[in-house]
């Protein structure tokens, strides 16, 4: 079925009064109901992260990437700071790469996967999309559906995954911080499904939060 996005959010924020889903204690929260569950593949979300959720539902089929945030800041705020990122390119630019989050230990499993035993999320989150995309792990009838190969399915515990249900499974072979000393940043290639990952938060989710931030606070 072809939908605008906002008439979509839209129908969601309907959905979501009418089954006053809305956390009493904090409007910004959404409980899921059973429906919502099983298309989220999560128990909650926010007003700000159901767009990702969302995203993921729709062309191009962006995977969840929960690890960068979704601004919410004004479209004239956004523009300010994309020109002053601009200017800030070259050397400033690989600084703040290489000194992300803190590295973490990795599973056997997950290592054997991505080929290291230390990786900070975001690099664990590029790692395996490389290898899904080197071993063409993608649905070709579902590209947000994966199919796990061997090695793949020791991790995620399952023959197939989706986008946004993946990320959650791989959190328990995170398995504990380690010091920043004992990691080495590597560029690692991206997937053209993670740099999608890595743009969810462009102009097209822009009208869509402003459009959800208006249907939480009409609700209250």
């Amino acid at each position: 079925k072809k939908m605008a996005r906002t008439e979509l959010v839209k129908g969601l924020w309907e959905y979501i009064k009418k089954h006053d889903l809305q956390n009493p204690n904090d409007r910004r929260e959404i409980l899921l109901d059973g429906p919502m569950k099983k298309l989220f593949g999560v128990d909650k979300v926010t007003m700000f992260s159901i767009n990702k959720y969302v995203g993921a539902h729709i062309h191009p089929f962006k995977p969840v990437d929960l690890d960068s945030n979704t601004s919410s800041a004004t479209p004239r705020k956004r523009k300010a700071a994309q020109q002053a990122k601009k200017g800030k390119e070259g050397d400033a630019k690989k600084s703040r790469k290489q000194g992300g989050q803190a590295p973490y230990r990795l599973s056997d499993a997950l290592a054997r996967v991505v080929g290291k035993d230390i990786l900070p999320r975001p690099q664990v989150t590029q790692a395996l999309w490389a290898y899904i995309r080197k071993h063409n792990l993608q649905n070709p009838e579902d590209k947000r559906e994966i199919l796990c190969d061997e090695l793949l399915r020791k991790v995620m515990g399952q023959s197939k995954v989706t986008m946004f249900t993946m990320n959650r499974l791989i959190t328990p072979h995170l398995l504990e911080k380690v010091d920043k000393s004992e990691y080495t940043h590597e560029d690692i290639e991206k997937s053209e499904s993670e740099n999608e990952s890595n743009n969810n938060v462009g102009d097209d989710s822009e009208s869509e939060q402003s459009e959800s931030e208006e249907e939480s606070e009409g609700s209250d």
